[in-house]
């Protein structure tokens, strides 16, 4: 059996410190820019996330990219 994953969304996630909780743990708050081009390099995808830290107030903790695939048998 074959598997096979197609591509069908990915987006773009900068991971932003929201302080800290009333019990000392820390908050994030979650910047979303979905629809980027499954076919985007990484790299590309990195340096606009940089341009668009440039726009940010928090300070950024992490960014990510989720990419979301269909498996299908083949």
């Amino acid at each position: 059996m074959a598997i096979v994953a197609n591509p069908i969304g990915s987006e773009l996630v900068l991971v932003m410190d929201n302080g800290t909780s009333a019990s000392g743990g820390q908050l994030t708050k979650n910047r979303v820019y979905p629809d980027v081009k499954t076919t985007a390099a990484d790299a590309d995808v990195y340096s606009v996330a940089q341009s668009l830290l440039g726009l940010q107030e928090k300070t950024n903790l992490s960014i990510q990219r989720r990419n979301t695939v269909e498996i299908q048998d083949i």
